[in-house]
């Protein structure tokens, strides 16, 4: 009979092979400590690809493109849900569209979410500057959103959303989600139409360079650099960094700094930064 140990299961050889093999996909870097969480979320592909070892699936990873993506998909962490983190919605009302309504003559506003998860981020972006279309003439913009992982993808484009990711939204801004989204909290809520089709969401690593989409004005960046290297942390921000406008916002997570980074981005705010272009960000 089969072990069920956690431990056991999961060889501490095989287990290096698995982060390495993770690492040079993704980009992530799996802790040595987190064997149990790494058991847990793949014992179950395990059993519905048939294989009875993880040396087997191993083996089967390394061969075939598809199930790679699938094993990158049980890996990343996908939590998020709208309106989160109340105080970079209040910037990007208050300082960043304000700033970009002054600019003169009239223009799309482009934005990236460029860890977009399940979607929530895309679609609170758009909501919000949903209702500034509405208000200012000549105003559009479009969001890009992209995540590693295809199944986050598919439920983001999906745009379907009930319970946990939505509640904080219609508590902190009921008026705003009341003119935005459609639905009920029985059967979910989706944002208006016209939300919607300026948002488009897909695959990207952010280890390689985004191609099409760029410049943009926004970019969402959150809860997503504490997963690399501090090698590949910089290596990310100067993707981004190629693919934002002069006058563009940067937005990190909460847990997240970029003071001890070579990079050209400099604080504006707690959280947010811009692009410095010309010069190397001070004391680097």
């Amino acid at each position: 009979m089969p072990s069920t140990d956690h431990e056991t299961s999961l060889s501490d050889a095989d287990f290096a092979k698995l982060r390495d093999i993770v690492h040079q996909t993704t980009g992530i870097t799996i802790a040595e400590n987190r064997k149990s969480m790494l058991f847990s979320r793949l014992q179950r592909r395990l059993r519905e690809t048939g294989e009875t070892t993880f040396s087997a699936y191993i083996d089967r990873v390394t061969s075939d493109p598809v199930e790679m993506q699938e094993l990158t998909n049980r890996v990343t962490t996908n939590e998020t849900y709208f309106y989160r983190t109340p105080r970079i919605w209040s910037h990007l009302r208050e300082v960043v569209i304000p700033r970009f309504l002054e600019t003169p003559g009239t223009r799309q506003m482009k934005v990236w979410s460029a860890a977009a998860s399940t979607g929530e981020e895309a679609h609170t972006v758009g909501v919000i500057l949903e209702d500034v279309r509405k208000s200012n003439a000549g105003f559009d913009y479009a969001i890009l959103g992209t995540d590693i992982s295809s199944r986050v993808i598919e439920i983001a484009t999906k745009g379907h959303y009930v319970g946990r990711p939505v509640a904080r939204f219609q508590k902190e801004d009921p008026d705003l989600f009341a003119r935005q989204m459609v639905g009920d909290d029985a059967g979910g809520y989706q944002v208006r139409p016209e939300v919607k089709r300026r948002i488009t969401f897909r695959l990207h690593n952010l280890l390689d360079r985004l191609k099409t989409g760029g410049p943009f004005d926004v970019v969402f960046l959150r809860n997503v650099l504490i997963y690399f290297t501090h090698e590949d942390q910089e290596k990310i921000l100067a993707h981004v960094h190629a693919q934002m406008k002069p006058d563009a916002t940067l937005i990190i997570g909460e847990s997240e700094t970029l003071g001890s980074l070579n990079c050209s981005f400099e604080a504006v705010a707690p959280l947010i930064y811009r692009p410095v272009f010309g010069a190397r960000k001070a004391g680097h």
